[in-house]
Parts: C-alpha cells; sequence; structure tokens
C-alpha cells in the first residue's frame, strides 16, 4: 500500500455525490414554472466543496447565475467559471468596487451608500429589497427614496428574501409576496427573485424570473413537512473504528461519565468528533448505521471521536476494520438534525475538513 493509499485510510470518508446535486438541480429547475433557477453555492457550496460543485452544476446543467455570500467566495468561483454570472448576497464596501468590475463580478447592493458607491457604474448589480425579514436589503423608506430618484444604475436583477418559506400556510409568505409585488411593478422591466428553495414549492406566484436553491441542492429540507420527492441525498460519512474495548459493569465512558455500562458491555470507539462537524447534542438519541444495524452513541462527543455501545449479538462480526455510517443513506441528514440541536445548514456548513474526500460523478445530468 503506497503512502498516499495508508493517509487516505486513516481518516474518516466523506463522499459527495455530484450526479445526485446536479439531478437535485434538475428538480427544483423542473418545479419552477419557467423560471430562470439560479444556484447559491455560498460557504463552501454548504460545506461539499465549491471547486467540484460549481463546475458540476454549470457544466452538466442549464445553470448560469451563482450566488455566493463574500466577495472573497466571488473571485474564487470566477476562477473555476470564468463565464458565469455571479452575484454577492453581502453588498458592497468602498474598496471593493475596483474587485467587482476587475472580475466581472455583480454586487447586490443592500442600502442607499452601496447604491450611491455605485450609482454611475454600467456594469451590472443587483438591488436587494427587505420585505420583512429585517437583515440585509432596503428597508421601506429607503425603498421608496430609490423607487423616488433617478439613479444611473445598470439593475440586472432585483430581490428580496422569504421569511417563512417553509411555512406554506403562513401570512408572511402573501404579505411579502405583495409588498414585493408592488416594487416590481414599479420596476417592470426588470428581472425579479423572491424563492429560496422553500419557496419554489410556494406556487408559481413566488418564481418571478429567477429562483435561488440552496439548502434543497444538497439534498436538505429547510423545514418542509416533507422533503420534495425527486430530491436524492448527497452525501455519506463514514467513520472508522479506532478500538473496541470491553467494559465491566459500572464503568463509565468518556467526559463527565454520562453513560455508565450495567452490564458487561463491548464499545467501538470511531474517528469523528467536534473537529470533524459531529456535533450531536443529544448524544444518548444519537445513532450510528454499522454491519447492517443502528448502534447508540454512548458518553460525550469528544474533539476527536465517539463512543458507540456494539454489545449485542448482531455486532459480534464487527472489527477494527469496519466503518460506521454516520450520515448517508440509512441516517438521512434530516434524521441527524433531529436528534441534534443543529439544523441541516449547520451540520452540512459544520463539516470539518480532516475527511478523506471522495466525489462521485456517476451520470451527470
Amino acid at each position: 500500500m503506497s503512502s498516499s493509499e495508508v493517509l487516505e485510510n486513516s481518516a474518516a470518508m466523506l463522499t459527495i455525490d455530484l450526479s445526485a446535486i446536479t439531478r437535485n438541480y434538475q428538480t427544483l429547475n423542473n418545479q419552477s414554472s419557467g423560471a430562470d433557477c439560479a444556484a447559491v453555492v455560498k460557504a463552501n457550496a454548504y460545506g461539499l466543496g465549491m471547486d467540484q460543485v460549481a463546475p458540476a452544476i454549470f457544466n452538466h446543467t442549464n445553470c448560469k447565475t451563482f450566488f455566493v455570500a463574500n466577495l472573497i467566495e466571488a473571485v474564487a468561483l470566477r476562477k473555476l467559471l470564468p463565464t458565469a454570472i455571479i452575484y454577492v448576497f453581502n453588498g458592497l464596501f468602498t474598496d471593493q468596487v475596483e474587485t467587482f468590475i476587475e472580475h466581472d463580478i455583480r454586487p447586490i447592493l443592500n442600502d442607499l451608500i452601496q447604491i450611491s458607491l455605485w450609482d454611475g457604474c454600467k456594469h451590472p448589480c443587483a438591488i436587494h429589497f427587505d420585505t420583512g425579514i429585517n437583515r440585509l436589503g432596503l428597508s421601506k423608506s429607503d425603498t421608496d427614496k430609490f423607487l423616488n430618484n433617478k439613479n444611473n444604475l445598470n439593475v440586472s436583477l432585483v430581490l428580496s428574501h422569504l421569511v417563512r418559506s417553509e411555512q406554506p400556510q403562513h401570512d408572511t409568505n402573501k404579505i411579502q409576496l405583495e409588498t414585493f409585488k408592488k416594487i416590481t411593478n414599479e420596476l417592470s422591466d426588470t428581472p425579479a427573485s423572491l424563492a429560496n428553495s422553500g419557496g419554489i414549492y410556494l406556487g408559481p406566484d413566488y418564481h418571478f424570473d429567477m429562483v435561488r436553491p440552496g439548502i434543497m441542492l444538497y439534498g436538505g429540507n429547510p423545514g418542509l413537512d416533507m422533503r420534495p420527492g425527486g430530491l436524492k441525498d448527497t452525501i455519506e460519512i463514514k467513520a472508522k473504528i479506532l478500538q473496541i474495548r470491553h467494559l465491566s459493569p459500572g464503568m463509565s465512558v468518556g467526559y463527565d461519565a454520562i453513560w455508565t455500562a450495567e452490564k458487561s458491555s463491548r464499545i467501538a470507539l470511531l474517528n469523528v468528533g467536534y473537529a470533524d462537524g459531529t456535533l450531536k447534542s443529544s448524544d444518548k438519541t444519537s445513532k450510528v448505521f454499522l454491519g447492517g444495524e443502528f448502534a447508540p452513541v454512548i458518553g460525550k462527543v469528544s474533539m476527536d471521536m465517539i463512543a458507540i455501545d456494539i454489545s449485542e449479538t448482531k455486532f459480534d462480526t464487527i472489527t477494527v476494520t469496519d466503518f460506521a455510517e454516520i450520515i448517508g443513506s440509512n441516517i438521512t441528514l434530516e434524521m441527524a438534525s433531529e436528534v441534534s440541536t443543529l439544523g441541516q445548514y449547520e451540520l452540512l456548513t459544520g463539516i470539518g475538513q480532516r475527511y478523506t474526500k471522495n466525489y462521485k460523478s456517476g451520470t451527470l445530468a
């Protein structure tokens, strides 16, 4: 075995299915009532690797528009995709104007100061209007000022962001929709975007000219009662067994000794912990999938490992050569988040850097 193979085998394994991501894009695109479907690849493509994910989407779907959080991500993405349209959510600052122009990146302008910085620039930009989420975007008073003043801008997109898109019946969605429609009616010649992942499933009224899925591209569910059909799981995390130990009754495991053996027990130590994004907060209900069966996590998660109970006879054949599924086809991202105070966004973006990372292409869409 070569040195590189030894090193790869020493780490837990993260497998990312690029074909599943592109199929998810196609599913969301098909749901979008003819609106353009962009791709949100911020936070390193939600932790899965923008350098692999963004080119897969660009080269194997009809997606040509991408959204990132900040200028650093945008410049990195431009190197990967020289001809893509790239928008930056976090806006524009005084010292960034030339960099945006140099790299052909479009700022999303979030207030009147940013608009004044870009005023007179021929390069395209987007305007973000706050319709209720009270994060970024022009306030109502700033919106009125913007609409009542002539600005010398090349606005290629106007957008807003939904507060409760995962709650289809909530009145907030309709209120935001009506507020955004009033704005877009004043800017009828400019393409508009309101729907995030959940917003796509609110129906055609919310689609406008462009939808902006994020979490659903990666197999996650933003909070809908059920993940929509057609969306695929995109990741698998498998941990290596470091050691198998036999415990006598009364022996405890891990920090603070929160788990104590009530009988003679057999436990396995796995090589994932806080540094790898294994941040389950309710260890008593967390499980891994090992040898075709579910095994409970016991004791506290530590920085570099977790312990599992493999005392039952169904685990008798398990050895240190085996791997345990942390997230995958048997323990989905949704299932993992159900036993954690962390949402699916946090679990994905919190994936650590120590994994041996494998990308599967399969049959790309």
